[in-house]
């Protein structure tokens, strides 16, 4: 068996990248390809190459495409769905997993629960918006990630100053209801139609977003019935058979805030002793088997 792990380039490999190519050596070649250094060739069919070596070669491609990815991985998974090559998602996963507001619509579209939210490339409508919405709220970059991009607005007038700052530097404004909850969120992560782990994230104090790269710590968490079968639903709802899924859990029931094609495995590892990155490589041994 043949893997690519296609993404950043080994210099700049994070925990799961290694990690997911310590467990797949255990069984099968698996090389690492940087998307820069992969060639897009058009002739009288279209070809992916690196080194020389048509990426059709290979059993199965597993990209890390993270949003500062997204504008290079786009044509090169394009390339891989023409080439009919095994990979977990379309190149048109691409596009909605790394929108927050087109995720949204694709889960609302298919019945799952998500907070009310707004977008809008107007300072003055979102000004009217916000007039209408009880405080604190949440402003979002589209492309955010980590944590990073999303603000939690306690008054009318912070908010309106960082919408100003949002339009100067020419981004949409993605305004966002506030779930009230202890400052946690429950992540799943699905491969195939089973979630291979899940795990809270508990935000530091005086912090309300849980993020592990913003110092929130983890804590194993057994998923309910109801919650597997929303993170299967959303890893179909964006065409990927691996991801991870968050959701926050209010006064209205489990609403889904995010879903991750490049999710992070340290802190879920860390906290649930669940060797995560072999659970993925089961999975892909799975599919180049089937």
């Amino acid at each position: 068996m043949k893997l690519a792990i296609l993404g950043p380039s080994e210099n700049v490999s994070a925990y799961t990248t290694k990690r997911l190519i310590e467990e797949a050596r255990k069984e099968m070649k698996v090389k690492q390809i940087p998307l820069v250094d992969v060639e897009l060739k058009i002739d009288k069919s279209l070809d992916a190459i690196h080194e020389k070596e048509s990426l059709s070669e290979y059993d199965y491609i597993l990209p890390r495409i993270d949003s500062k990815r997204a504008e290079i991985g786009y044509p090169v998974v394009r390339f891989l769905d023409h080439m009919e090559v095994k990979k977990p998602y379309v190149a048109e996963t691409i596009l909605i997993a790394h929108n927050k507001f087109l995720t949204l619509e694709q889960f609302v579209k298919n019945g799952i629960s998500v907070p009310e939210t707004y977008l809008t490339a107007s300072k003055n409508i979102a000004k009217d918006i916000l007039g209408k919405q009880k405080f604190p709220i949440i402003l979002k970059l589209l492309s955010g990630f980590g944590g990073q991009g999303v603000m939690v607005m306690d008054t009318k007038e912070a908010a309106e100053t960082v919408i100003e700052a949002m339009k100067t530097l020419q981004q949409k404004i993605l305004i966002e209801k506030f779930i009230v909850n202890p400052g946690e969120d429950i992540r799943g992560i699905v491969a195939g139609d089973e979630v291979i782990a899940s795990f809270k994230r508990i935000a530091l104090n005086g912090e309300r977003r849980a993020n592990i790269k913003l110092g929130g710590r983890g804590v194993a968490f057994k998923l309910s019935d109801e919650m597997e079968d929303i993170c299967i639903k959303c890893a179909r709802a964006i065409k990927s058979e691996i991801c991870a899924v968050d959701m926050i859990e209010g006064k209205d029931g489990i609403q889904v805030i995010e879903v991750n094609i490049n999710p992070g495995l340290q802190g879920i590892e860390k906290a649930t002793n669940i060797n995560v990155a072999q659970r993925i490589i089961d999975f892909v041994k799975s599919e180049i088997k089937r």
